[in-house]
């Protein structure tokens, strides 16, 4: 064999390996549940200072213009949800973002949520028939602890992270570390709400870009 021939030998042996050996990838960019090779060499983090875009409240029994009128789920989300999503639907307004990219947006709420109603307590089964009727329908739903904050998401298409944390010593200092969390992962909005005494709290949080 001549070294011609020999290294167009060497060429074929090569290229068959390489063919046999090449890993592709199929797993789309924006497949649910996994990283994809873009996103771990793209950086997340959001830089700059973390700052209030908007603030907005809603007062139980209010006769103010109502951001979130004729919504049916609001006739069985109960008066502290219902105030959770309109004070959100405020400060959403109030903060000027408008349309985005829902993946870019999140919701925390602070309030109690996922208690036992305390009328049932001591209750005989006839007793709790003639409360309940006194209810509005569904309104038991209200007292899953992520409900409030799931329909304010829906409302503002919200498909980031929606967690509702009970109320409790330090809990600002502990939604603000998970905003900052957040922005590590891609958020560039938080909608953070807290039911008071008279209603709901909102404020929405960004990221103030470095000069």
């Amino acid at each position: 064999m001549g070294a011609n021939e020999a290294a167009q030998f060497r060429e074929r042996c090569k290229d068959r390996w390489s063919s046999v050996l090449k890993v592709v990838s199929h797993v789309p960019r924006n497949a649910s549940g996994g990283k994809t090779q873009e996103e771990k060499s793209t950086p997340m983090g959001r830089a700059g200072k973390l700052v209030i875009l908007g603030r907005g409240e809603w007062k139980i029994g209010e006769e103010g213009k109502d951001p979130w009128a004729g919504a049916k789920a609001g006739r069985w989300l109960g008066e502290s949800g219902g105030a959770v999503v309109r004070a959100g639907l405020r400060a959403w307004k109030a903060s000027g973002v408008g349309e985005v990219e829902g993946r870019r947006v999140g919701v925390i709420a602070v309030g109690r949520g996922g208690s036992w109603p305390e009328w049932l307590r001591g209750m005989e089964a006839k007793d709790v028939a003639e409360r309940w009727r006194e209810k509005p329908p569904l309104w038991l739903l209200e007292e899953l602890p992520n409900l409030p904050a799931a329909q304010l998401a829906v409302e503002i298409g919200a498909r980031g992270p929606v967690e509702t944390v009970r109320e409790r010593k330090g809990v600002r200092e502990d939604v603000e570390k998970r905003i900052r969390r957040w922005g590590m992962r891609g958020m560039e909005w938080v909608v953070s709400v807290r039911v008071t005494e008279t209603g709901a709290a909102a404020e929405v949080w960004g990221w103030e870009k470095e000069k």
